[in-house]
Order: C-alpha cells, then structure tokens, then sequence
C-alpha cells in the first residue's frame, strides 16, 4: 500500500483500481460489486469513525466498478447509454470555457485500456469548475442544475466574486457528488447557510459577508470548513 493508503494500480486493465479498491477480482457481476461495497462500507463509513476521505473513494470505487460490470456486459450498448451524458458535460464545459472559465475532466483509465481512445472519452467525468467573475451568474447556475444527472462527479464548483444569488444557488441543489463549493464575494443571501445539508460529502463551503449568522455558523456541520468573505484575490 503507498504512502497515502491507496491501493497501488494495478497494470491489468482487466483489474481496474475500483476493483482493487473493492477487494474483487475479474470476472465480477453487479451483485458482487454492490455486497463488496456494503461491506466495507459498514467500517468506512465517517458516522462509524471512519476516515472521510477513504469513504469517498470507496463510493467512487462503487460507482466505477458498477461501470466497468455495464461495460463488460455490453459494450456497444453501454457506450450508447453514455452519449447524452457526455453531451451535457460538453455543454457545461463548452459554456465555461464562453465565460472565461476553466474546467477539469477526470480520464476513465480502464475504459482506455480496454477499448482504445476512440470510444474512452465518452467515460470522462466532468469533476471541476472554476468560473469567477460577473458571469458567474443565475443563468449559468440553471445551465448547471439543468444538467446535474450528467454532473454527479463533479466535486468542486467555484463560483467566487460572481453576481449568482439565492435563485441560482437554488438550482445548483441536485449537485449530490458536490465536496467544495465557493460562494465568496457572491450575491448569495440567507440560503446559503442551508448548503451544507444538500450535500452529503460537502468538505468546504464559502459564503459571502451576511449569508450566515453566528447561529448558523454553531448549527453549521463540523465536517465542512467555512471560510465567509469576499473573493480571494486571482
């Protein structure tokens, strides 16, 4: 095991990460994935002393392996079932980039090993965001909610020193897979004090002056690091 207690990578892409992860070996059906998980699970997780972070790869380890099974089963049938997400990410991505954005894709390594580049990037996730400024607004906050099915990967979200406000924030609520989200320096009003409970793995959350009162700050979960104030500077 390495340094950071991550499993090592594993050479086979037979044998991807998630799988290793998981503790299973090839060939693996859905049920195996789903009994792997809820296993560990029960040990992982933070409510039972578990270490947050390693909670978040067992369920990004659940989610891949629960990909890889669908790939392997069927290949030209998964890969069609990917499209449309993929189109919503693209779309995301492209809008950013308009309004002087930046974003990240996370590659699907396995997927690569097994099917070559040509189809591999249909699997890449969407994971950040960073959109800063005037045009961080309402509009783009309903591009993104509008999408979020295709967006469940994506885990930070900066929208620092942008004019969204408590109707954008509103539609940005089904970003589940959400673990750092930066509101500093925005138009974001009393709703932003209930963030917290929209997101389950939330590990950072910034607000602008005035979102949340001494109260909702002692209320506010131990687990996210809040940070109030204005943009922090580029």
């Amino acid at each position: 095991m390495s340094a950071d207690n991550r499993p090592a990578r594993s050479a086979d892409p037979n044998h991807p990460e998630c799988l290793v992860i998981l503790g299973l070996l090839p060939p693996v059906t859905a049920e195996d994935v789903k009994q792997a998980y809820l296993a560990k699970a029960m040990a992982a997780h933070p409510d039972r002393g578990g270490d947050p972070a390693a909670f978040i790869r067992l369920q990004k380890a659940y989610e891949e392996a629960k990909e890889f099974v669908q790939f392997k089963a069927g290949k030209l049938e998964w890969i069609a079932s990917k499209v449309e997400i993929y189109s919503h990410q693209q779309d995301v991505a492209s809008e950013t980039i308009e309004r002087g954005g930046e974003f990240e894709m996370e590659e699907a390594d396995w997927l690569r090993k097994s099917f070559g580049e040509d189809f591999g990037h249909v699997a890449d996730k969407l994971v950040r965001i960073r959109l800063r400024g005037p045009r961080a607004d309402d509009a783009f906050a309903v591009l993104v909610g509008f999408r979020a099915e295709a967006l469940k990967d994506l885990h930070t979200l900066d929208l620092a020193g942008g004019s969204i406000t408590d109707t954008g924030l509103l539609q940005l609520k089904e970003l589940k897979g959400l673990r750092s989200l930066d509101l500093r320096g925005t138009a974001v009003g009393k709703l932003g004090a209930e963030v917290p409970q929209w997101y389950e793995n939330l590990e950072f959350l910034g607000l602008p002056k005035g979102a949340v009162g001494m109260f909702g700050r002692l209320a506010m979960s131990r687990r996210v690091k809040l940070e109030i104030g204005d943009a922090p500077a580029e």
